[in-house]
């Protein structure tokens, strides 16, 4: 992505305020992140910018977040529906075992004997638990879901590229 900022933590919902704060909906799990940013970039409408960030705030489910250079209501309200991006080596650590989306894209998914069962080509959030899409490895425009648990997801190698499945019989088919 152009300037390394190829990581979307969340979208600017609206101005807040007559000063110039823009009210973000954070697609981040980790909102006191929100105080670590000192540079993000903006895109609206294949358009990018970056800006310096002034001021911010955890405001119930969102973010508050004070731009330099945007001072008015009216200069807010022009970035809504910018996404908000940052550098992929500015993102958080997860805990072990726990996985960015876009890390698991792209892996090869092998059952436990070995055989190649296809590539991630998406991750589904979910309620319980997400789903991980396969495009399934000989079989053209044909996709499983693989619920992402412990009990079928046994081991993901992310410098290898790969994870190994272990599924119930016909779940593939499903």
């Amino acid at each position: 992505m152009i300037n390394g900022y190829d990581v979307v933590i969340g979208k600017i919902l609206s101005a807040h305020g007559t000063g110039g704060m823009v009210k973000v909906y954070p697609y981040s799990d980790f909102p006191e992140r929100v105080h670590m940013l000192k540079e993000v970039e903006l895109e609206q409408e294949s358009r990018r910018r970056v800006y310096l960030v002034e001021d911010s705030s955890v405001h119930g489910k969102n973010w508050l977040i004070k731009f330099q250079d945007v001072n008015s209501r009216d200069e807010a309200e022009a970035l809504r529906g910018s996404l908000v991006r940052i550098p992929k080596e500015e993102r958080l650590s997860l805990p072990e075992d726990n996985y960015y989306y876009d890390q698991l894209e792209g892996l090869h998914v092998y059952d436990s004997a070995g055989n190649l069962l296809g590539r991630v080509i998406e991750i589904i959030p979910g309620g319980g638990h997400d789903q991980i899409m396969v495009a399934r490895a000989g079989e053209k425009n044909r996709k499983s879901m693989i619920p992402a648990v412990k009990d079928f997801i046994k081991r993901i190698d992310i410098p290898e590229g790969f994870m190994v499945v272990e599924l119930p019989e016909g779940m593939l088919d499903l």
